[in-house]
């Protein structure tokens, strides 16, 4: 990588030697106030400076001291040896005294005066000087007013300098007078951030068995808009977890970028877990092969950090974005559960039933209302959810009945992994996995001899599920494209071939066997009983369940209504009556009726 150390932070510098030579009071503005800086030095070396010792070399001042309101005090922090400056100010380095800032800048004004050939600087700590600086009380109009004095009278050897964060921390008649300055205080450059971190991976690149410039190739990719202190937290961080890869080193750069240090996508962990992701996935859902491979293929390319890759480094969308279609009851929520339970360790769902998201207002029940609206400061669930669970699987249920405004709003995360709330406060989406379900395509609507209508499936179990997948794919292709009039949406999702079509549950007995199997761990942790089923209950199950109209439209929730009647409530009432009952528990259907008999 190609730098420059002498024009490293050296603009800063500048800018506030040529803004002290034409005014007394300098505005610093800018999130790095509290940052460390880069210098360069004869021979491309560079050193490691404070913004105070910017300041004080800039100005030429003889001696710099720094003022912190939140206490009170002034702090001599550097000063040319052997010189006296004779006022209010203390006069040894590091020394402190309590003084209010009308008194500090009276004292720095009349340095100013008192010899002309000395200079003096002051630098306050502004942030917090003004308790509102929109609409300054009496206290705060005083000290407005002892600014702005020195701003227009004190001779040029003295300088005022204060740092904030923002603009809007300072009253209106400072940032306009024209007798102040402005000077902005520039992020960290990515050749500011190389030639740091360059100096402080030394340990780490030898960890990672890689060269010190390629490590910092890695860390300034993956810190845009960092200040250096969040820098060097991230080498702390990375040295502390035992990190030797570059992938890892970008993976919580992203974990601390949404305020975690923590990413569940780097390490040895997730990806030994989803190299069993096929196996583990398809104990869960039952006759999904399609759905189960297509997933484990997407968590294999989040787990190599290739998901967002053509983004670049600083990509920072979900893991991946599936769109789950096809039948009701076929899995759809049950895949996104032990999605969640293989990634991160515990089914750490955000569910969402666009059906309560019809109207145009409800997505102020995920961002939060913005000022002066009903609801403001409540703050939104899909804001505030991802914020305090960043590693989460976020599910949106049926997205075609959502408002169109809710798509608008959540092109921002699909695209850019982030989402800008009521009250201002951005969202990361970057550690999530975001998942969408719909049922467009499978139905038709019928219209009865009455005029009523009524949902027909399309499809039959002896269709084909290549016929099913293109069908379905068709119909939210058009959906997208001519009902909604957001073809766009559908490229965020992939376009209409990544949609991920679920079957027909076509082995109901697998999937009855399931649920009896449930049913039997329930009874042995609350009644250390063993249930045994017999075939003919679950072939009754299974065999009512077909016969019935609506066994297409339900899916395995068909099945539990069945599985209810047969086997569940006469198990319930049994327990009941004979609450005793210990060891082995078999269940048999007998002319229609269940039975249970203890087994010796």
């Amino acid at each position: 990588m190609s730098t420059t150390p002498t024009r490293l932070d050296e603009e800063l510098a500048e800018n506030i030697a040529v803004a002290s030579q034409v005014s007394s009071c300098i505005l610093l503005v800018g999130l790095r106030q509290f940052d460390r800086f880069l210098l360069g030095q004869a021979e491309g070396a560079h050193r490691t400076v404070a913004l105070h010792q910017i300041c004080h070399e800039s100005t030429g001042a003889d001696a710099t001291w720094i003022f912190d309101p939140a206490v009170g005090r002034v702090k001599l922090v550097r000063a040319r040896e052997g010189v006296k400056m004779a006022s209010a100010l203390p006069d040894q380095v590091d020394a402190e005294k309590s003084l209010t800032l009308p008194q500090a800048i009276n004292a720095l004004s009349g340095l100013g005066t008192a010899d002309t050939k000395s200079r003096a600087a002051v630098l306050v700590d502004a942030g917090l000087l003004f308790e509102d600086p929109a609409t300054p009380r009496e206290e705060d109009m005083r000290l407005l007013q002892a600014i702005e004095r020195f701003a227009r009278t004190s001779h040029r050897g003295s300088v005022l300098l204060l740092r904030t964060e923002r603009l809007t921390s300072i009253p209106n008649a400072i940032v306009s007078s024209p007798n102040v300055r402005i000077v902005q205080i520039p992020s960290a450059s990515r050749d500011v951030r190389h030639v740091y971190a360059r100096k402080r991976s030394v340990e780490l690149a030898t960890r990672c068995a890689m060269p010190p410039d390629a490590i910092a190739q890695t860390l300034s990719n993956a810190t845009e808009d960092w200040t250096l202190d969040q820098v060097d937290a991230l080498v702390e961080s990375a040295l502390r977890q035992g990190i030797t890869r570059p992938h890892d080193i970008e993976e919580l750069a992203r974990a601390v970028r949404i305020g975690t240090t923590y990413s569940p996508w780097a390490g040895e962990s997730i990806h030994a877990a989803v190299s069993e992701s096929e196996a583990f996935l398809t104990r869960r859902v039952l006759g999904q092969s399609e759905a189960v491979n297509a997933v484990a293929l997407a968590l294999r390319k989040a787990v190599v950090g290739l998901s967002n890759a053509h983004q670049g480094a600083q990509a920072q969308a979900p893991r991946a974005v599936f769109f789950f279609a096809g039948p009701t009851g076929t899995g759809k929520t049950e895949l996104a559960k032990a999605v969640s339970q293989l990634v991160f360790g515990q089914e750490q769902l955000l569910r969402f039933d666009c059906g309560e998201l019809r109207q145009e207002h409800a997505v102020a029940r995920l961002i939060g209302a913005p000022p002066g609206y009903v609801g403001f400061g409540r703050g939104g669930e899909l804001t505030d959810g991802i914020r305090a669970k960043p590693n989460s699987v976020v599910l949106f249920d049926e997205i075609e009945k959502a408002h169109p405004r809710l798509l608008d709003t959540l092109l921002g995360v699909l695209d850019d992994g982030r989402l800008t709330s009521g009250q201002g406060e951005t969202s990361y989406f970057g550690q999530s996995l975001l998942i969408f379900t719909s049922n467009l395509g499978m139905y038709e609507k019928v219209v009865g001899p009455h005029g009523q209508e009524k949902r027909h499936p399309r499809f039959n179990y002896d269709t084909d599920f290549k016929d099913i997948e293109r069908t379905v794919r068709e119909a939210i292709r058009d959906e997208f494209t001519t009902e909604l009039g957001r073809p766009e949406l559908l490229g965020r999702f992939g376009g209409a071939e990544s949609i991920i079509v679920f079957d027909y549950l076509r082995d109901l007995e697998r999937v009855c066997r399931k649920f009896v199997a449930n049913i039997a761990s329930a009874c042995k942790r609350l009644h250390a009983i063993e249930l045994i089923v017999n075939d003919n209950v679950i072939g009754l199950v299974v065999d009512t369940v077909r016969q019935s109209p609506d066994s297409l439209l339900l899916g395995g929730r068909g099945l539990k209504p069945k599985l209810d009647r047969l086997l569940t409530d006469p198990l319930s009432d049994y327990l009941f009556a004979h609450p005793q009952t210990q060891g082995r528990l078999r269940c048999t259907v007998e002319e229609g009726k269940t039975m249970f008999l203890i087994d010796g």
